[in-house]
């Protein structure tokens, strides 16, 4: 269902709340998503979390999803996107526990470690496959190891074959992929820019952390996934097989016990 809708700056965000037949966990869930998806991306993992018994919340950045793109859109920055994230924590209330997918798991960071004000009340955090503590460095370092990557060109332009290299399994269905490649959006140049300027302090972290890595990860490897649960002294969480998305992937049921586990 849709909860009722919450302004800031003036955008109207949508907001999705998903109730469980029995709740059996006290701090609700929020989950986050990232680069380019919306709460569409959360769909199944949504109705999956509510069966264990959670209070399930997800919502769409501006201009993500059914949220509306403001004016002047080119001009937000990932300052925005955690005012944003912050105004859907308040307006949940009961210190929910906060789901970050990818750049949402960057949102997330810089929120649990006051790089963007106070830490909001949190019961904790979990980082899906999430982007590490230094953006900047992280594909700097790939590229000078001339490590694999994905062809960042093609997959802004949102063909196809970029997008399965760097979401999905390789045999994920024709049909499937072109319903999610169809709902992907574009980022305005400077979230992207603004994300390498602001860091995450990991050591100002008051909130307990879980880090679930996929396995397979074309965008943020497995050894990056390491360092960030080092960095937050968190235990990490490995879905075998698993590609980016890891919410609409098979193993996504081995990130939701991990979850409920850290629940």
């Amino acid at each position: 269902m849709a909860a009722p809708s919450h302004a800031n700056s003036m955008v109207t965000l949508e907001h999705r709340i998903t109730h469980p037949a029995q709740r059996r966990y006290r701090p609700a869930l929020l989950l986050v998503h990232g680069a380019w998806h919306g709460a569409w991306c959360w769909e199944a993992a949504r109705e999956d979390l509510a069966a264990r018994g959670f209070e399930v919340h997800a919502i769409s950045i501006r201009g993500h999803g059914a949220s509306p793109a403001p004016l002047h859109h080119w001009r937000s920055t990932i300052l925005d996107y955690a005012r944003e994230v912050r105004s859907a924590i308040a307006a949940m209330g009961g210190q929910p526990i906060v789901v970050g997918h990818s750049s949402g798991g960057y949102v997330v960071q810089l929120l649990i470690t006051g790089v963007v004000g106070p830490r909001p009340a949190l019961t904790g955090a979990v980082l899906l496959c999430s982007s590490p503590v230094n953006i900047g460095a992280y594909f700097l370092d790939r590229g000078l190891r001339r490590a694999p990557m994905v062809n960042l060109p093609a997959l802004l332009r949102r063909e196809p074959a970029a997008v399965r290299q760097a979401l999905f399994r390789p045999d994920i269905a024709d049909a499937e992929l072109e319903r999610h490649r169809a709902r992907l959006v574009t980022e305005p140049p400077l979230v992207t820019l603004s994300s390498m300027v602001l860091r995450p302090r990991p050591a100002a972290c008051r909130v307990p952390v879980l880090v679930i890595a996929a396995e397979r990860d074309a965008i943020f490897d497995l050894d990056i996934q390491r360092e960030t649960a080092r960095a937050y002294r968190a235990h990490l969480v490995v879905a075998p097989g698993a590609a980016h998305d890891l919410m609409l992937d098979p193993a996504w049921p081995i990130a939701a016990e991990a979850i409920e586990r850290f629940a």
